[in-house]
């Protein structure tokens, strides 16, 4: 069997929040939007980002399946890699959001990160990576 990685799908709770976030403030390009079914694709060059009403959901999985989702979870986290941290960081504080953590490097695994949530508390990352990695 051979699997090939397709997209990220994020089952959100304020659909339009979100869709507006991904696109108006990370200004991702929408590949595909269908906005009365609440489902969109977004280009992120090499796997597409989607997003879905969280709602709907429960019309593909099993009755007997438990679904819950918690605001703060870390499970999944969005990483983007980015040219300039301070300058993406400083355009999204413009942009009204909230940095959870300073600038951090990470010299052994080679970049510097830091991080955020969209309206849906689901965890972003931006890393720009750097010429010291020690093996």
């Amino acid at each position: 069997m051979q699997l090939q990685y397709m997209y990220t799908r994020l089952n959100v709770e304020n659909f339009k929040a979100c869709k507006a976030f991904y696109q108006d403030i990370l200004e991702l390009p929408v590949k595909f939007a269908d906005d009365a079914d609440e489902y969109v694709e977004f280009d992120t060059g090499a796997v597409l980002i989607t997003l879905f009403n969280r709602a709907k959901v429960a019309e593909f999985v099993s009755r007997d399946e438990s679904l819950s989702y918690d605001p703060h979870s870390a499970q999944v986290v969005l990483a983007f890699k980015v040219d300039d941290l301070r300058q993406a960081t400083l355009a999204l504080q413009e942009k009204g959001i909230e940095m959870l953590a300073p600038l951090t490097s990470y010299p052994e695994r080679g970049f510097i990160s830091t991080c955020f949530r969209d309206p849906d508390g689901n965890l972003i990352e931006l890393e720009q990576m750097t010429d010291i990695m020690i093996s």
